[in-house]
């Protein structure tokens, strides 16, 4: 009999106890146990999208069909919001902490940290239920539960030598028990799969999400198939099974709880944010006394209202008409804001940026991290996500602003300063924001990816040796 044929031989045998202890059952009720959480996250999810869109509508309405004038318009503000994708309903990630709107207003920014990710792992501890969760957390119970005996019992039960004369090897073994245990594991996946895409189509989800949600799925392919590497690479070293169980666990709880804990913790311990207060005292300071060489605000006025004197007829400052003086201060004064807002919350984005970075190192340590880093940027739920729909709110703001600066000073100039703005405020472009490319997450993931593609080739050394270096 051919290596492959007895393979097969041990694989089909394999999966077939699986099928006699349940494993019909246990799917069937795990599969419905994460459909009707999903099904429940949904209806939620869909109340939220009407909220949001409602709210759109509503402000978008208020805003277009105002009347006042510019610079009352830019203290009234408006938002922008982001939209809500049902990605979401595989990995909630920092969406349970970040907003998903942005306050447009005159002079004021809502911070990227104003509503603090104290702990950007914290959901570690206390994960939301979706079908993360199951994936994460449960299925690499479920995997231990089938197959910590898989190699452990056929030794105790004396098994090994038994199969060795019949012309079996370790390496048929092995192979063919992973091949069961993997198919098995598969089988707790594929509703859920199915069920998610067709659901993505009938919302007219962009297809950028459909190519996320694939991602995804390939992502957890992977992640079962180091579980079950590890768990039956654990029950061959064992001499009994309960040694094996014993082992089993102790790893998850290290991989699943411990670490990554410890390392969140670290990574806001080595790299922490300022409070919001001091990052408003700094934003404050920079504006008035000005960054670097560039002078207090009064002295920034006075050089920018002097570069302007030619085009309006004027040898000095008090030449100026008062209503155009104030607009051209309010321009150079929303651009200096701007620069002195980039400077700090540029930084504040480095932070996080560390502290993402940290934990996908910590990812070569532990592939959890690694999977939990990638689940999130696949959903559009990481932190990554976060500051660039907070980035591309800013650019619309800053956009919106110096519109707004530009028409009051052409009205100061022509002198019309009672002329209806409507129409001006129906013309200006609409905030949509677009998320990333998956090809995008996985760049900005890349440690994490390269990590787990460490651990399968490890993983597969590892079976290499022992097969080669044992015998029955």
């Amino acid at each position: 009999m051919t290596d492959l044929k007895i393979t097969f031989l041990v694989a089909k045998h394999e999966f077939r106890a699986f099928q006699e202890n349940g494993l019909k059952i246990f799917v069937l009720f795990y599969v419905l146990m994460v459909l009707g959480v999903w099904g429940s996250n949904y209806v939620q999810l869909n109340i939220s999208s009407v909220k949001n869109r409602e709210a759109k509508e509503a402000i978008d309405k208020e805003w277009k069909d105002q009347d006042r004038s510019n610079h009352s318009a830019a203290h009234w503000g408006t938002f922008l919001f982001k939209p809500v994708s049902y990605l979401s309903l595989l990995e909630s990630g920092t969406a349970i902490y970040s907003e998903n709107y942005y306050r447009v207003e005159a002079h004021k920014r809502p911070q990227i940290h104003s509503n603090r990710l104290p702990d950007l792992e914290a959901f570690m501890r206390r994960p939301d239920l979706n079908t993360a969760f199951f994936f994460q957390w449960l299925m690499p119970l479920f995997v231990i539960g089938l197959g910590f005996s898989c190699i452990s019992s056929e030794r105790e039960k004396g098994f090994l030598k038994l199969l060795s004369v019949q012309g079996a090897s370790l390496g048929h073994l092995v192979c063919g028990k992973f091949i069961a245990l993997y198919l098995a594991v598969l089988l707790f996946t594929v509703p859920p799969f199915a069920v998610i895409l067709t659901g993505l189509v009938f919302e007219n989800e962009p297809f950028n999400h459909l190519v996320r949600a694939l991602c995804w799925f390939s992502l957890y392919a992977v992640y079962f198939f180091l579980i079950c590497g590890v768990v039956l690479l654990i029950s061959v070293f064992s001499r009994s099974s309960w040694s094996s169980l014993m082992t089993n666990i102790t790893v998850w709880i290290l991989c699943i709880l411990l670490i990554p804990k410890f390392s969140s913790s670290a990574a806001d311990g080595t790299y922490p944010l300022p409070s919001y207060h001091e990052f408003e005292h700094n934003i404050k300071t920079g504006f008035d006394k000005g960054l670097g060489d560039d002078g207090t605000y009064t002295v920034r006025s006075e050089m920018y209202l002097n570069k302007h004197l030619n085009q309006f007829n004027a040898k000095t400052i008090n030449e100026l008409p008062e209503n155009i003086r104030f607009a051209l201060d309010l321009i150079q004064a929303e651009a200096y804001e701007n620069k002195v807002n980039r400077l700090y919350s540029g930084q504040i984005e480095r932070k996080f940026e560390q502290q993402q970075q940290l934990m996908d190192y910590m990812g070569i340590i532990n592939p959890f991290i690694a999977v939990r880093q990638l689940s999130m940027g696949f959903t559009g739920t990481d932190v990554y996500h976060h500051i660039d729909f907070f980035n591309k709110a800013e650019l619309y703001r800053n956009d919106m602003m110096n519109r707004l600066n530009k028409r009051e000073l052409q009205l100061a100039v022509s002198d019309q300063n009672h002329e209806s703005n409507r129409n001006f405020y129906k013309s200006l472009p609409d905030f949509h924001y677009e998320y990333p490319t998956a090809g995008d997450v996985i760049l900005h993931h890349i440690i994490s990816v390269l990590s787990l593609l460490f651990w399968m080739i490890l993983l597969m050394l590892s079976f290499r040796f022992i097969i080669k270096r044992n015998n029955f």
